[in-house]
């Protein structure tokens, strides 16, 4: 895992070298072990070396072949490097290093990118320069685990692991993008894409971009809708259940198998949950020495009691990573700098406190169970959709009910992201017509839900984990995900997924084997951290650059803050969003930021506060308040 910057310069001059040492210190907690940049005509590389597989130097980079035709710069792992290697081999290429990153760049350059991309089976975005062809590929894994962000000043093609690596350019201008901004309230922050500074955007989840003197060619070598073989899933449906348990283990335990190979420390986040723990006792049958890791937090149905439980049940040691509110608000900056954004759950300074522990114990692969939820259907909306559609089979039905993204709900909802985010709109009605053949339709809306979420819910939660890990030089890993499991779940029947109202039927019948059944069938927490944590820091916004940036007038701003007393949600977003600008476009530090914080929480002094015992609606007065803030939307865009 590491840090990887560039340049391409559109006009064939010399690449400015001093760029990418300013861009270089940005990623450096990507990459620890070591910095390189290579510099040759009108490409320049950075990079930041995490060393995980072949610790030496010889797989240093940036790296080039052996007649220097050929460089690359790479973030992630390709497990089955092993297997690639032994085929290049017998076409007559040698190696000098034992790591991935030789194999890539000699696959890439061997056989060609449109020939390789296909072949790899990991986690990896980078950039490769072909010198006999005049051209440089960007390329991002099938499930866009590891980020690759791309900005052009005209001059240049700029790319980093990043954000913050592009705004240390100094020739590229640090703006806010409106549009994605007023999306992102809008939807809450759900959805693909993550970043609001303008101008720059994300190479797509197994996109290929080709860069030439003659432009930029982007063009696609997976997309999971062309994925589904509607024909094969159809015919699974008539196989009976008893098919499925067994090749879902045998998936699994190869894939937790592929996800060990490190040759440094590695660890597993353990939640206590079905999937994690499922994880976790796969890698022990391999990793007899494995160690866990939980955030323990302060409230009531926290994960740390159950994590313990499930570790004592397979012998595993389990660390628990306390946190209380204190330790939330010192996070809660370094979580939004380290994000580019603000974090869209509070859950984020759980993943880092986890992630600086593992570090502070010299622990540097960590994995965990997400891509399960979305793959196996885990959450209540799936249910909800099959329910839904088993009484009320129609299109108006599929969007008002299972695919609202946005608050107001109905034909505002629709209206407000046909205008900001038409694909969110638009993808389910594609995904129900590719899947037409598959019956009841209730199945239909069912799987269609589960593949929507693969490309509007699981984005910001991987996201969450590059980033978060990474701030702490800890690479995670995400086993759920690898090619053959998610293929094999992209072509389930729906009744291998949903059984009896309970989601994820095939991965709790695996688990009922290794675990405890209080653990298998407990309900879901979705690694709980409170929200009331960040009680009485609405008063950051007072007088902020969010409230001058949405050009709220004071009323306006003196109604909402009370209003984020009582709507524990919304107060976390907006003073994320608040803390966003401040860090970004004033310059202030999250140490100091969190100072700010911890005062504005002590000065609230708020009472004991009590967990609610159900999710309940937002209040009206919120509502009121969200809907008079926001009817400035229109102007924002219209500056833009």
């Amino acid at each position: 895992m590491c840090g990887l910057v560039g340049i391409w310069r559109h006009d064939g001059g010399e690449a400015d070298r001093s760029a990418i040492g300013l861009m270089l210190p940005t990623v450096e907690h990507r990459g620890p072990d070591g910095t390189g940049i290579w510099q040759d005509g009108n490409v320049a590389f950075g990079h930041t070396r995490l060393a995980i597989i072949d610790l030496t130097d010889n797989s240093a980079q940036p790296m080039l072949t052996a007649d220097r035709t050929g460089a690359i710069v790479y973030n992630g792992e390709i497990y089955n490097y092993r297997e690639l290697r032994r085929d290049l081999e017998r076409e007559g290429v040698s190696f000098r290093s034992s790591g991935d990153t030789e194999v890539l760049l000699a696959a890439l350059h061997h056989w060609g990118p449109e020939t390789c991309l296909d072949r790899l089976n990991g986690m990896f975005a980078f950039a490769y320069l072909d010198r006999r062809e005049g051209a440089l590929w960007l390329a991002r894994d099938k499930m866009g685990i590891k980020p690759l962000i791309v900005a052009d000043n005209g001059a240049e093609l700029i790319f980093a692991s990043e954000a913050k690596a592009l705004l240390a350019h100094p020739r590229l201008e640090r703006r806010v993008d409106r549009v994605e901004m007023a999306r992102w309230l809008l939807s809450a922050g759900i959805g693909p894409q993550q970043l609001m500074f303008d101008g720059m955007e994300e190479v797509e989840p197994g996109s290929v971009w080709k860069v030439t003197a003659g432009g930029v060619e982007k063009s696609r070598f997976f997309d999971f809708v062309g994925a589904i073989d509607v024909e094969r899933l159809t015919a699974n449906a008539s196989v009976g259940l008893d098919t499925w348990p067994d090749e879902f283990r045998q998936r699994l335990q190869n894939s937790v198998t592929l996800h060990l190979e490190s040759d440094a420390p590695l660890a597993v986040m353990c939640s206590g949950g079905v999937d994690s723990s499922l994880i976790a006792a796969y890698a022990k049958d391999r990793l007899p020495g494995l160690r866990a890791y939980v955030a323990d937090v302060s409230w009531p149905n926290a994960e740390g009691d159950q994590a313990a439980r499930v570790c004592e049940h397979l012998g595993i040691p389990l660390r628990r990573i306390d946190i209380d509110q204190s330790r939330f608000l010192r996070l809660w900056p370094h979580a939004v700098w380290s994000c580019d954004a603000a974090p869209l759950r509070p859950s984020a300074m759980g993943v880092l406190a986890v992630a600086q522990a593992c570090r502070a114990d010299g622990i540097k692969v960590l994995l965990n169970g997400e891509g399960s939820d979305e793959l196996f259907a885990g959450y209540g909306w799936h249910r909800s959709a099959y329910r839904r559609w088993q009484t009320r089979p129609s299109d108006d039905a599929f969007l008002q009910a299972p695919f609202n993204l946005a608050w107001a709900g109905g034909e505002i909802s629709s209206r407000w992201m046909i205008a900001l985010d038409p694909d969110a709109v638009l993808r389910p009605r594609r995904l129900m017509k590719h899947l037409d053949a598959v019956e009841p339709p209730s199945d239909r809306a069912f799987l269609a839900r589960g593949f929507f979420d693969l490309r509007y819910h699981l984005p910001w939660i991987l996201h969450r984990l590059d980033r978060l890990g990474m701030a702490a030089s800890i690479e995670t890993r995400v086993p759920f995900l690898e090619n053959s499991l998610f293929d094999f779940a992209f072509h389930l029947p729906a009744k291998a997924k949903l059984q009896r109202r309970h989601g994820k039927w095939l991965v709790k019948q695996a688990a009922a084997q290794r675990l405890p059944d209080d653990i298998v069938y407990a309900k879901k927490k979705g690694f709980p951290v409170p929200l009331a944590f960040s009680s009485g820091t609405e008063q950051l916004i007072a007088g902020g650059r969010l409230a001058d940036f949405m050009q709220w007038p004071a009323d306006v701003t003196r109604e909402i803050i009370p209003t984020l007393r009582r709507s524990s949600g919304l107060r976390f977003q907006l003073v994320g969003l608040e803390l966003w600008f401040r860090m970004f476009f004033e310059g202030q530090t999250p140490d100091a930021l969190a100072e700010t914080l911890m005062g504005l929480a002590k000065e609230a002094k708020p009472g004991p506060a009590k967990p609610p015992r159900r999710r309940q609606r937002e209040p009206q007065a919120a509502q009121s308040a969200r809907a008079r803030a926001w009817r400035f939307i229109p102007e924002l865009l219209r500056r833009s």
